[in-house]
């Protein structure tokens, strides 16, 4: 059982997230990742370039389980094949938490993407498509994006990433066909600037935030 699943459209996607797997890592917590595509169509870098970008970027950054699909880049659809491709990696991970794209990102992948996570989250929970005949159900779905367009849209959550911040300068080395590493860095000091942090990461919430107990909303305070 996976404690955060991590299901992106592209190699890559995942930077903007970097940080807080790092630190759930440190922490513990038992990550992975489902990309669908293998990043083709961009023009920038063959099939095989990106998958070892990937590769290294998955490897750096500590998953304990990671599968990249080959679903046609650019062209993710939303569609009963597709969504009964992602149902037994669901029921094999059992995840606690699932963190995907924001369905309302420019990148039609993206969308898709969003959409093939909530119908597979549904489907998957059902008995029919269990071993031992229980359901499943994530505790929390969380969103993130990385439209560019929508870079200043206001997180629900931003997460402090500060502690990691050596290693993830590293991880956005390992995307040097992208050259992701100037964005991602203006959206972290962003991100940071509405939580009061260096840098920061924000997720976007798809449905009421469970809390276990109200020192959940119990933050350190600062002093200047």
């Amino acid at each position: 059982m996976l404690d955060f699943l991590v299901v992106t459209a592209h190699p890559d996607d995942e930077s903007a997230i970097a940080g807080f797997l790092l630190s759930a890592k440190k922490q513990g917590y038992k990550t992975g990742i489902i990309c669908l595509t293998k990043g083709e169509s961009g023009g920038f870098a063959t099939k095989e370039e990106r998958v070892l970008e990937f590769e290294e970027a998955t490897a750096l950054l500590g998953f304990d389980w990671v599968r990249i699909l080959d679903f046609p880049d650019a062209g993710i659809e939303v569609s009963s094949s597709a969504v009964e491709t992602l149902i037994p990696l669901f029921r094999e991970t059992e995840a606690k938490t699932i963190i995907t794209l924001h369905p309302e990102d420019y990148h039609p992948d993206h969308r898709a993407v969003a959409a093939l996570v909530d119908r597979a989250i549904f489907v998957a929970g059902l008995k029919k498509h269990s071993t031992d005949d229980t359901t499943w159900h994530p505790a929390q779905v969380l969103s993130i994006s990385l439209d560019a367009r929508r870079a200043t849209r206001r997180a629900d959550i931003v997460y402090d990433i500060s502690d990691v911040q050596e290693e993830w300068r590293a991880f956005l080395k390992c995307y040097p066909s992208q050259k992701i590493a100037q964005f991602v860095e203006i959206r972290a000091r962003y991100y940071g600037l509405l939580g009061g942090y260096p840098l920061a990461e924000g997720f976007f919430l798809n449905q009421p935030l469970r809390l276990d107990g109200p020192g959940t909303l119990i933050h350190k305070a600062k002093r200047n």
